[in-house]
Formats: structure tokens, sequence, C-alpha cells
């Protein structure tokens, strides 16, 4: 059950993190030449729409996790390796879809040859940031779904 959980929450994090992915690289392939993009409102909503999606996702893992009985000590790791796995494949996916535009704008400014080191980068941030939110919102919601399980009234 546990490793069933592990992999949907890692496929589910991909596709939430593709799907803005393509929709943002959809937005800057209708930039003008390599124009630098504007903020807008339309970005912020999906970004926030993103961000949510995946709260939702670790969120409901810790709580299936808690209700699977599972030890706490091995929530946290849990909860970092799907952050990992999401990160290095979500930020893999992405760097490769935004490559040909950063590639063009690094170009412009005669730093071509940064574009590897550049998503290289891009992908630790991505781990990084995919880990430690992994971690603590897994555990917090883990930890919330046992009180919730402990506070049951007795039939």
């Amino acid at each position: 059950m546990r490793a069933t959980l592990i992999v949907l929450a890692v496929v589910a994090l991909v596709g939430i993190g593709t799907a803005e992915a393509l929709i943002s690289n959809d937005q800057l392939s209708q930039l003008p030449g390599r124009g630098r993009p504007a903020l807008s409102t339309g970005g912020a909503a999906l970004t926030v729409i993103g961000i949510a999606l995946s709260v939702a996702v670790y969120a409901a893992l810790g709580w299936f996790l808690a209700r699977d009985g599972a030890r706490e000590g091995a929530v946290l790791g849990i909860g970092m390796s799907v952050g990992a796995g999401a990160g290095v494949i979500g930020g893999s996916i992405r760097a490769y879809l935004v490559r040909d535009y950063l590639g063009g704008v690094l170009g412009d400014y005669g730093l071509g040859g940064l574009l590897i080191v550049t998503l290289a980068v891009f992908v630790a941030l991505s781990v990084v940031v995919s880990v430690a939110a992994g971690a603590s919102i897994t555990w917090l919601s883990f930890r919330s779904g046992l009180r919730l399980l402990r506070r049951r009234p007795p039939n």
C-alpha cells in the first residue's frame, strides 16, 4: 500500500508541475522575440493553483500514511523521498521544456555556454524545494491525521 501511495504521489506531483510548465512554456512561446515575461494575474493564478495542488498531494500522502498506521519516524523519510523523486523528474521535465527559451535569452547576453549549468542549478533547486516541502507537509498532515484518528468517539 505504501509503495503505491509513494508512486501515486510522485506521479501526481510530476503531472501538476508538467501541466504548469507546459502552460508557462506556451506563454513564453507567444512573446515577441525573446521578450521578458510580464507579471500577470494569469501567471500568478497558475502558480498559486500549482502550489495548492502540490500541497494537497503532500497533505493527502501524510493523511493516508496516518490511516495506514505508518511509523512516525518513517513518514519524514517518505515525504523526503517523494519530494526528491518529484523534484528530479519534474525539474528535469521543466528544464527540458524551457531550454530553448532560456538558451536564447542567455545567448543574447553572450552566455549561451552557461545553459547546461543554469538548467542543472534549476533542477537542483527543484529537488531542494520539493524535499523540504515533501518532508514538512507530509509530516504535518500525518500528525494531524493521527490526532483525528485518536479523537474518534467509541461506537
